[in-house]
């Protein structure tokens, strides 16, 4: 198998001191009051001490502050103990139902499967939910298994995140349960046609795609009411943008044609052999941010709101391939299911099989170069949010908010992107914020997230479309989806 085929595949991707119950508290007529917290509401960068939220029918009906022992009538009362009340994440990359990426003999030849299967989604759904994730898109996958999920997470058999989806990649690269390639426009709309019927908000375009092919997924789609997300390479990102993309995804626009001069050049040059994965780091080595290609493209993803989800975090993955043990102790990968937690760190680190440790030094020295270019667009106000591309959330999501902060943003602004952020991304009006009439997707924690992002680790309690989980419960539903076998 060609590495740079594996190498684009893979970038698809507390002491609980009160008692609460072990399973959720449905949503029904009857009124829950929430009360003893401080309510951070990061989209109004506001701190509310001593604060109530009375939740009804999924929804917040009224939210407060006690004055004196003064509080509303409500059928069950919640004493949150001084406590932090922060609005639900969302993750806007998360792979949900994908299975482990594999290689598999189908009709006597090799082929790329990443065939899911219901009780590794089940086990990611539930250590997602857990992590504080109440929302989450996934911009590439089977949409069979969305819908099914879906249907399954909406009746309240399955604890997970409310999902938005996509569906399967549109990529000249057959991927067994991830990709399809139609031949001509006919076939084009029939696929999506088909992916329309199975719920998909948006049809995904891949790196393999000739700019041709772009234009064409992003006119077929419009005209059948959907959006367009893409993960390209070589096709530039100004093109895409210019053909009015609706979100770009990672922090990979490796395409030449944002470089100028011998910097260019240069990198043709690299592109030429196939098996040289280091353009995933030496494309931040040549470009310049302040040329007039990247000006433009900046201006231009600004002007049209183009949505981005730069997933830093996956730069980061292949940057440090080799010491992901540091960056990811044992200790965090609870979250994902054994048939992941096995083979993922080998994963990682097969698009740099052959790189030597100067490598590595160089391509962590655009770390920072990464993250200037989230700052870049930040601070020109291109919509971001935070997503992971993986097929569970927990420690990945933190670590990009804590690589978003490293770029210079604060913890209020980062906060904002995991919330109102991820809102804005899946066009979600009623989510995001601690607000009366918003869907009641809140979590709660011990330390307070605006002096330090790792208070999200003292996550205790999820409250989800009006149901309440605690945490410890969730993650003792895991054990008994542990066994798989594939």
């Amino acid at each position: 198998m060609k590495i740079t085929l594996l190498a684009t595949l893979l970038t698809t991707l507390f002491a609980a001191p009160m008692v609460l119950a072990t399973a959720p508290e449905t949503s029904s007529p009857t009124t829950v009051l929430y009360h003893n917290a401080t309510l951070i509401n990061p989209a109004t960068e506001q701190q509310l001490t001593n604060g109530w939220l009375l939740v009804k029918e999924g929804r917040i009906v009224k939210m407060g502050q006690a004055q004196g022992a003064s509080l509303p009538a409500a059928s069950k009362q919640i004493d949150l103990q001084k406590h932090y009340v922060l609005p639900g994440l969302i993750d806007v990359h998360l792979h949900l139902t994908a299975g482990p990426h594999r290689v598999e003999m189908r009709d006597g030849s090799p082929v790329i499967t990443m065939e899911g299967h219901s009780e590794i989604t089940r086990y990611h759904a539930i250590s997602t939910l857990a992590t504080g994730v109440t929302t989450a898109f996934s911009p590439a996958g089977d949409p069979k298994a969305n819908a099914d999920y879906v249907q399954q997470q909406q009746t309240g058999q399955w604890p997970g995140p409310k999902l938005h989806y996509a569906g399967y990649i549109f990529e000249p690269m057959p991927i067994f349960g991830g990709s399809v390639y139609p031949t001509d426009e006919a076939s084009w709309r029939a696929e999506i046609v088909k992916q329309q019927a199975l719920g998909v908000d948006y049809i995904k375009l891949y790196t393999g795609l000739t700019a041709e092919e772009v234009a064409l997924g992003v006119r077929l789609a419009r005209d059948a009411g959907l959006k367009t997300i893409a993960h390209l390479d070589s096709v530039s990102w100004q093109y895409a943008a210019d053909l009015g993309i609706d979100i770009l995804t990672h922090a990979l626009p490796t395409s030449a044609e944002l470089l100028t001069g011998a910097a260019k050049t240069a990198y043709q040059a690299e592109r030429k052999n196939p098996y040289n994965q280091r353009f995933i780091y030496s494309w931040f080595q040549h470009v310049n941010y302040d040329s007039e290609p990247m000006q433009r493209l900046i201006n231009t993803l600004a002007k049209q709101q183009t949505r981005i989800d730069l997933t830093m975090v996956v730069n980061e993955l292949f940057y440090f391939a080799r010491e992901l043990d540091a960056i990811y102790p044992e200790e965090t990968m609870w979250v994902y299911h054994p048939q992941m937690r096995q083979r993922w760190r080998a994963l990682m680190s097969a698009p740099s099989y052959d790189w030597k440790k100067e490598d590595f030094v160089t391509a962590q020295q655009q770390l920072p170069k990464v993250q200037a270019l989230f700052k870049r667009l930040y601070d020109a106000g291109v919509p971001l949010a935070i997503g992971t591309d993986s097929t569970t959330s927990g420690p990945f999501y933190l670590r990009e908010l804590s690589l978003t902060g490293a770029a210079g943003l604060t913890n209020w602004q980062v906060l904002q992107l995991a919330t109102r952020g991820g809102a804005h991304h899946l066009g979600l009006a009623d989510h995001g914020e601690l607000k009366e009439g918003y869907v009641a997707d809140f979590i709660v924690l011990t330390t307070n997230p605006i002096e330090d992002l790792q208070a999200l680790n003292t996550l205790h309690t999820v409250v989800q479309q009006g149901n309440l989980w605690q945490v410890e419960a969730l993650k003792a539903q895991l054990s008994s989806l542990s066994d798989v076998e594939l």
